[in-house]
């Protein structure tokens, strides 16, 4: 029997789904419900059984997933109490965030820890902020990293308490506009928003974005670039086709910024400033892989998002 047997048991019965299940878990359809009929074969009785409801436990399975629990909590607590470098983190943990603290985490924080740790397999899944609460709540993933608009940090910070989430601040930041340093715009030190106009903004594709449309209005209302990602997003802009606006410490570690092809100019009278929030649900729900690594986040996020290499 292995614990991730106990927590495969537990996801299905939360899910009331297979499918729902192995997508929460990351893992294919197959490869747990092999996991659970071996736990079922090890047990010589069934956890559970399929209704027209979806998936559910049997009696024997609805204490077995009590029990599972009471066993992980405490296998947890055990590991809480042990100093931090005598802890060896190994097996997987999962992290989400937006797509500019994937490219910085990817970058530094990450390479880090698995240097440290050759045991432990991080995961990274990037998800635009305006999905990242929803995400959390619909999946087995349980640390997010987003931002949030300084004007609209108290209604976030609402739906975040409303789901269950804790909000933690990690730090302040400011979106610029990030233009190629071949523009003959990129010289001054602030852009009027008569510049912004001559400028075609490019930003992302996903049709729920708010943060950047609420951008389009300020530059050429005749032309714009909706693409997929942000480095598809930055090779445009350091060809001069297009500019950009993303926070301007995550751009320290971008390869474009790196070479000298872009620039981050700020612009007048725009409503700039954002702050980048850790999404986490109670201790007790996570793994100690997760628990130690939103305290590796917590004292190193400032250096990992400015750190250049």
């Amino acid at each position: 029997m292995r614990l991730e047997q106990l927590k495969y048991l537990i996801e299905v019965a939360n899910s009331k789904s297979i499918n729902k299940a192995a997508q929460s878990l990351y893992i294919t359809q197959p490869a747990l419900s092999i996991a659970i009929n071996a736990l079922e074969d090890e047990l010589q009785y069934p956890l559970l059984k399929r209704t027209k409801k979806g998936v559910v436990l049997t009696e024997d399975g609805a204490r077995v997933m009590k029990e599972a629990q009471m066993i992980l909590d405490t296998i947890q607590d055990w590991y809480l109490v042990k100093d931090e470098q005598e802890y060896e983190m190994e097996g997987t943990v999962h992290l989400q965030a937006i797509p500019s603290i994937c490219v910085a985490l990817a970058d530094t924080l990450i390479m880090t820890l698995q240097k440290r740790y050759p045991l432990l397999s991080v995961f990274l899944h990037e998800k635009p902020p305006q999905h990242m609460i929803s995400s959390l709540n619909n999946s087995a993933i349980n640390i997010g990293i987003t931002s949030c608009p300084q004007h609209k940090e108290t209604k976030f910070l609402r739906k975040a308490e409303e789901t269950g989430l804790h909000a933690e601040k990690l730090s302040d930041d400011e979106r610029c506009i990030i233009l190629s340093t071949k523009n003959s715009l990129a010289t001054k030190e602030l852009l009027s928003r008569a510049d912004l106009k001559k400028l075609t903004l490019a930003y992302y594709s996903d049709l729920t974005d708010d943060v950047s449309e609420s951008y389009r209005k300020y530059f050429n209302p005749e032309r714009c670039f909706r693409l997929n990602n942000r480095e598809s997003i930055l090779q445009l802009v350091a060809v001069d086709g297009a500019v950009g606006v993303f926070p301007v410490k995550t751009m320290t570690n971008s390869y474009f910024m790196k070479s000298g092809l872009v620039k981050a100019v700020p612009a007048e009278d725009l409503d700039t400033k954002i702050a980048y929030y850790m999404l986490y649900p109670e201790p007790k729900s996570m793994s100690v892989n997760e628990i130690r690594m939103i305290d590796i986040i917590r004292e190193q996020f400032e250096n990992v998002i400015t750190l250049s290499k």
